[in-house]
């Protein structure tokens, strides 16, 4: 069996993953900030 899967397709994959990255790292960064921002003013 060959690898029918097209160029668009594996850039599509691998865009989807990278946009997921960002916005996992930037709701991270966000939570870790509140944690601290919370923590400060008890």
């Amino acid at each position: 069996m060959g690898n029918n899967t097209s160029p668009l397709e594996s850039l599509a994959a691998f865009t989807i993953a990278f946009v997921a990255g960002i916005v996992t790292t930037a709701a991270l960064s966000g939570y870790i900030s509140w944690v601290k921002k919370s923590k400060s003013e008890v």
